[in-house]
């Protein structure tokens, strides 16, 4: 009447057994792929980094030199300002700045009318007028 668990079909054992080494050989083609797969990747990147990191560390190089050298003009060129400013001194005629270089007082000792100082110039329009004073005291009380 029903169906007996213990026999089966000797077709259905050989297709089952087929079909079972052919689901393994798909199943162990994918874990190769996939092992394969993982391996490639890693060589890829461990020869990346092995060819990058070189190249990244000669660029910071090249740029850490490159700011060590602006800086140092930067601060020669801050000296040699400073040296030209520290030269120039204010002169008692009233001209705000005139080198203190000896050499140019030697050449010029010779001409005796052609470098002295000029008459001054004209006053300049008058300026805002400024922000009003602090209170003063509080005078003294009457009788």
């Amino acid at each position: 009447q029903g169906l007996r668990i213990n026999s089966v079909s000797p077709l259905f054992c050989s297709h089952y057994s087929t079909l079972h080494n052919t689901m393994e050989d798909n199943r162990e083609k994918a874990y190769k792929f996939v092992a394969y797969s993982a391996v490639t990747f890693s060589l890829v990147a461990i020869l990346s980094v092995c060819i990058t990191l070189p190249m990244v560390y000669n660029y910071v190089n090249h740029v850490q030199d490159q700011t060590r050298r602006e800086m140092e003009y930067c601060k020669n060129s801050a000296k040699d300002i400073m040296s030209e400013v520290s030269s120039v001194r204010p002169t008692v005629s009233g001209h705000l700045y005139a080198p203190s270089n000896r050499t140019i007082v030697k050449r010029q000792a010779g001409c005796q009318g052609c470098c002295l100082p000029g008459l001054p110039g004209p006053s300049g329009a008058g300026g805002r007028n400024g922000k009003p004073g602090v209170p003063g005291m509080p005078g003294i009380p009457g009788f």
